[in-house]
């Protein structure tokens, strides 16, 4: 075959993803990262804002308590001095052309040059790059936003708070096109609002908060997959009901305490660790802050009419 017959050379180009406009919401980092360990577990918190609590969620919360809090105002990329070395914290970048957020734990500053780092909870996995795929590809989004913004940036850093190690991260061509493969496969499963399927005997889901709403193991086994559900571990709940019912009681909230008084004496406290619900019977009052505090633990508050005439119950 002469060069004259030969086939073009098809070139492949990167769609870029048009600026958002509108209510198009930005995708967080996070949720890549999410994508990245599980399409179904982003489909489920990021399209249809399913939420559950679990150890390690609480876990990670606690890691990050230090790094949530933020710093003074970062400089901007033209604004870096290249003889200082600077901290930020907590410090949140987002570009409508990425069509990307990102809350950066801390980002440091040395000749030029911004390293993001962000936190993680535990110890250091010992797999082959260091640390898994869905936190390397979190920290490569952070890159994005931060070179978007005109900073130079090579390479990230993750640190694991229980063993107190750094694991550096290189944005290479590699991580790059898995980022952008998370990327895209999330706007995909979003645009199309069909949830994907459970993954199948991984291990990834005894370990999952959302394990109890997504139900791997059911669904797979409703489907006539060979597979039989494996056994969920309920977590053992001793909160208890408050009940109020003494004549113009007041129900406010010190620290981690209800605590319960009549005629500005106290007469008893419950930790709200200890509560499952507050049941309020007749003319009882509760000051708005322990309300909201109640409302934001999600602890259900029931008021029960006391008044002549009336059958007991809720009215």
């Amino acid at each position: 075959m002469t060069d004259n017959e030969r086939p073009p050379i098809q070139l492949e180009l990167p769609l870029p993803f048009p600026e958002l406009s509108g209510d198009m919401p930005l995708l967080p980092a996070r949720m890549i990262n999410e994508y990245q360990y599980c399409p179904r577990l982003a489909y489920l918190e990021w399209v249809q804002g399913e939420w559950a609590a679990s150890a390690d969620t609480v876990e990670g919360d606690h890691a990050h308590r230090r790094v949530d809090k933020p710093s003074k105002s970062f400089p901007e990329a033209d604004e870096l001095d290249d003889t200082e070395k600077l901290h930020g914290r907590s410090i949140t970048l987002s570009s409508n052309r990425l069509g990307l957020i990102a809350k950066l734990d801390l980002i440091e500053a040395e000749d030029g040059v911004v390293t993001p780092i962000d936190y993680k909870r535990g110890k250091r996995p010992h797999v082959a790059r260091g640390a898994y795929d869905p936190e390397r590809v979190q920290l490569c989004v952070q890159a994005m936003v931060l070179r978007e913004h005109g900073y130079v940036c090579e390479e990230g850093a993750l640190y694991y708070v229980q063993s107190r190690e750094r694991v550096r991260v290189v944005f290479d061509d590699e991580l790059q096109q898995l980022t952008a493969n998370a990327i895209n496969g999330l706007r995909l499963i979003a645009a199309g609002g069909h949830i994907p399927d459970p993954l199948r005997d991984s291990p990834k889901c005894s370990g999952c908060s959302l394990v109890g709403i997504c139900l791997p193991d059911e669904v797979n086994y409703l489907r006539h997959a060979d597979l039989e559900p494996r056994p969920l571990a309920v977590m053992r709940d001793e909160a208890l009901p408050v009940y109020v019912q003494a004549y113009k009681a007041k129900i406010g909230k010190k620290g981690e305490e209800l605590e319960i008084s009549i005629d500005d004496e106290k007469v008893q406290t419950a930790r709200l660790v200890d509560v499952s619900q507050v049941v309020v019977m007749g003319n009882v009052y509760i000051t708005t802050p322990c309300l909201q505090d109640l409302m934001k633990r999600e602890i259900p508050v029931s008021w029960q009419a006391a008044f002549p005439g009336l059958p007991p119950g809720p009215h």
